[in-house]
């Protein structure tokens, strides 16, 4: 597992065939560009406890995902494709999920909000 210090690291690796990554701490900073993550593709992705602060995934690609025990906080996933992705132990503290793709999204373990991760995703879809 790599841990990236940065998301332009983390872009780098991926774009090398990374795709397990630990214990990262993401944070916006209005002076680095490419700390917005709009539209990108991170398909396959498999977070661990990692940390996401101020982060834009608008639009992003985060199909088949793992997000295990990750915290996210005022992350912005308007538009974002979140098709068979799992969130199970994450958290969620002031994020939007407007418009998302859900389907078969995972989540397990008691860790939620965010209105309780957007009641559960307005229960996949029903």
């Amino acid at each position: 597992m790599t841990t990236p210090t940065s998301i332009g690291e983390l872009l780098d690796l991926y774009d090398r065939g990374e795709r397990t990554f630990a214990n990262c701490d993401f944070e916006f900073h209005e002076y680095i560009d490419n700390m917005i993550l709009d539209n990108c593709i991170l398909d396959g992705v498999k977070f661990n406890a990692a940390k996401f602060y101020k982060l834009s995934f608008c639009s992003a690609s985060l199909n088949n995902c793992v997000f295990k025990n990750c915290h996210f906080q005022n992350v912005d996933f308007r538009n974002a494709n979140l098709i068979n992705s799992d969130f199970t132990g994450a958290n969620f503290k002031d994020c939007r999920f407007d418009d998302v793709m859900v389907d078969r999204v995972q989540y397990f373990n008691n860790r939620l909000n965010t209105e309780d991760f957007i009641e559960y995703l307005s229960n996949i879809h029903r």
